[in-house]
């Protein structure tokens, strides 16, 4: 009998474990202020690396700008050095046909040298040895002309392949720098937008804990213990949907169910008929119905801290507010549905609450041109950073 108790209470524990979600434990105001100055630090750090980053994309830039300068240098004096081959190579044309009017009066024949009519046309012995001799000078400088002219030729040609390397070796580097600035670019985006997803998160933490330092929470104490038996100290001027109950699932992904991405998050007190009440001072800008996923849906304008939001509530079973209609956080704006609805997406009792940022009136053009009302949602906690942890209960709005 023993035995059969034990294996039954595995069972159910086995049950338990593996169908419900472990309760994320909510932090104490001492660990919010431990997570937001550990926030801060990598922060800083990114920011810091951020910096370096830019400054080695900035010297890849300059780099590569160097070796195109040199780039094109390069290409002027190759244009350069072929105008000065052409040059040397008619100048030796040139002097070659000159030498060769001179050297008439060179015959050369059989191997042997006959100095002809030049040289025997010598008026006296003294002026036939002055004769050989001019002949042979007049040999020798063409043969050390046309050999110099040879060796300028060859060293312009060989300084035009050395140049065409470098040209090469510039391009290959050039080449490598434009990947490596691609790189730190792409390194930098991804910085830019961890700093400001930290700096978001920053500024939550810092709400939240301002907050319960105004409510006199002390450091052991978690939003829940702290705030719980008392009226809550508004946060950017936002409340709960529901006067109490449970936040039932949390923003982001869950394991259970199947596993998904949570898109919003869940508030529930069990209790069908119950009312929902916007988040923050709005007004209604949209009401839509979807009987198989949602059922009555209401979405309200809000202007937090200057910036334009857009909230929107789910799975209720009706609407008590209209569309234009300016509404305060004490509004009914609809009832939670009760159970067996038709309604696919609700699982039970509850009211889910979506955000969206709406800066330069973004979600209200995208929904005007068409776009779905759904996308781009956001944590709530961006707003609402007083929300308790998924399985915390709240007993004032």
């Amino acid at each position: 009998m023993k035995k059969c108790l034990l294996v039954l209470f595995v069972l159910v524990f086995s049950f338990l474990a593996f169908n419900f979600p472990v309760l994320a434990k909510e932090a104490t105001l001492n660990e919010l202020l431990a997570q937001a100055k550990a926030n801060r630090d990598a922060y800083n750090a990114a920011k810091s690396q951020k910096s370096l980053t830019e400054q080695e994309r900035e010297k890849a830039i300059k780099d590569k700008e160097a070796a195109e300068e040199e780039i094109i240098s390069i290409n002027e004096e190759l244009k350069q050095i072929e105008k000065d081959i052409e040059k040397l190579q008619k100048s030796i044309e040139k002097k070659d046909e000159e030498i060769k009017e001179i050297m008439k009066f060179v015959q050369v024949s059989e191997g042997s040298s006959t100095y002809l009519e030049y040289i025997f046309g010598a008026s006296s012995f003294t002026d036939f040895i002055y004769r050989v001799s001019v002949a042979e000078q007049l040999s020798d400088y063409n043969d050390k002309l046309i050999e110099e002219y040879d060796n300028d030729v060859k060293n312009l040609e060989q300084k035009q392949v050395d140049l065409s390397n470098k040209q090469n070796e510039l391009a290959k580097k050039q080449q490598e720098l434009t990947v490596l600035e691609a790189k730190l670019s792409e390194e930098i985006e991804k910085l830019q937008s961890g700093i400001i997803s930290k700096e978001e998160e920053y500024k939550t933490q810092i709400s939240l804990i301002n907050s319960m330092k105004a409510r006199g929470c002390s450091g052991n104490e978690t939003v829940s213990s702290c705030l719980r038996g008392g009226n809550l100290v508004s946060v950017n001027g936002t409340y709960m949907p529901i006067s109490k109950g449970y936040v039932t699932s949390d923003y982001g992904w869950r394991s259970y169910g199947g596993g998904e991405n949570h898109t919003g998050i869940d508030f529930s007190n069990s209790t069908a008929g119950d009312p929902v009440y916007p988040i923050a001072d709005g007004q209604v800008i949209l009401l839509t119905y979807s009987p198989s996923c949602g059922n009555h849906i209401v979405y309200v304008k809000h202007n937090i801290n200057g910036h334009s939001y857009i909230t929107s509530y789910w799975h209720l079973s009706s609407w008590s507010v209209r569309v234009g209609q300016n509404v305060s956080y004490m509004t009914k704006i609809g009832s939670m549905a009760g159970r067996n609805t038709g309604d696919r997406c609700s699982g039970g009792i509850h009211v889910h609450l979506n955000l969206f940022d709406n800066a330069g009136n973004s979600w209200e053009n995208r929904v005007a041109n068409g776009g779905n009302p759904n996308s781009g949602r956001i944590n709530p906690r961006t707003v609402a950073p007083q929300i308790p942890s998924e399985g915390a209960y709240f007993s004032h709005r």
